[in-house]
């Protein structure tokens, strides 16, 4: 960023004092200028989303949140967005956050139709329309809300101006095991699973549980992973366990899917690759990748970087920061000056 930039009086990640202002400044600012909404989805759940409106021509980022997350986890994201000029919005996908749940244990990371992710986040789009009118509009979106944003800007109509995408989920990490291997215990595991009538967690998989920083495969920044779990565990209702064998049945559908849709985006794309992710592997994004025929798409990788990049050290969160902001701030210009279009 510039030196004129409006965040720079935000302490480094590395730096002890980053934790007191996210405290005293980002969190304050959620709570008072952050609102909750709701709405109902074709089959009838309620699903949360969290929004700042910060004028009523300001140009909207839109973000699709991954697994087990919440919009409570992108606080940091809001309040440096709402200095740029930006308003900022974000949902929470059904069977996670303080959206209805989809089993009778609500740790279960579950889903029946990876559609449904997709139908949903149609509808969130046309609540917004309702709620910023015709604003210009980003969407950022990370790991499985990436695969749900691909799939909905390649079949829906839309007035999305960009995707960036964070650490897309378009194949599944399997540890090692052959993904052919892995994918036939999957699909057998979910065709079992559904005789019975309460969906099973995946071989492994449990509860949620807070895990120790030396032990997560998420971040190295010690200081926004602790203020990523110190927020779960101050409202329990946010926390999600491990995947059931149905939602790995289709999210590795969803994910082949998404690999061979990327020349029906008619927008600018940025795939942004963890280089030291260990939760989606990058075959699926390089197939992507080398799939794109449009000068529209662009790859870039963070060496060195885990699959959060936006809860990541700061030299590996900025470069996706940036992006957001650069991709957004023309449309403040275009939103503010129409006749200079």
């Amino acid at each position: 960023m510039s030196l004129n930039d409006p965040i720079k009086q935000k302490p480094a990640d590395d730096s002890p004092d980053w934790r007191a202002f996210f405290d005293e400044t980002i969190v304050p600012f959620w709570n008072t200028k952050v609102q909750s909404a709701y709405f109902k989805t074709e089959d009838g759940l309620t699903l949360h989303y969290a929004f700042y409106k910060h004028s009523a021509d300001a140009p909207l980022v839109v973000i699709s949140p991954g697994r087990i997350e919440s919009a409570l986890k992108y606080q940091e994201l809001f309040w440096e967005l709402a200095q740029y000029g930006l308003s900022v919005a974000a949902i929470d996908h059904r069977g996670q956050g303080l959206s209805d749940r989809l089993t009778s244990n609500p740790h279960q990371g579950h889903v029946e139709d990876f559609n449904d992710f997709v139908r949903d986040f149609a509808l969130f789009s046309s609540e917004l329309k309702t709620l910023f009118g015709g604003v210009p509009k980003t969407l950022f979106s990370h790991s499985m809300g990436g695969t749900i944003a691909t799939l909905y800007c390649a079949n829906y109509q839309h007035s999305y101006r960009s995707l960036i995408l964070s650490a897309p989920m378009f194949s599944i990490e399997t540890g090692g095991v052959p993904y052919w291997l892995a994918k036939l215990v999957v699909c057998v595991g979910a065709r079992v699973n559904r005789w019975f009538a309460r969906p099973w967690y995946f071989l492994g998989m449990k509860n949620y549980q807070r895990l120790a920083f030396d032990d997560n495969v998420l971040t190295q920044s010690p200081a926004r992973y602790d203020a990523f779990r110190d927020g779960y565990d101050a409202q329990p209702e946010l926390q999600l366990g491990g995947p059931t064998f149905n939602w790995l049945f289709e999210a590795i559908k969803a994910s082949e899917a998404a690999q061979n849709v990327v020349n029906e985006i008619r927008i600018p794309v940025t795939l942004f690759r963890a280089g030291s992710d260990q939760v989606v592997s990058k075959t699926g994004q390089l197939a992507v990748a080398a799939k794109a025929t449009e000068e529209r798409f662009t790859l870039r990788t963070i060496e060195g970087a885990y699959h959060e990049l936006m809860m990541e050290k700061d030299e590996f969160r900025a470069p996706l920061l940036r992006t957001i902001v650069e991709q957004t701030l023309p449309l403040l210009q275009q939103s503010q000056d129409p006749c200079e279009q």
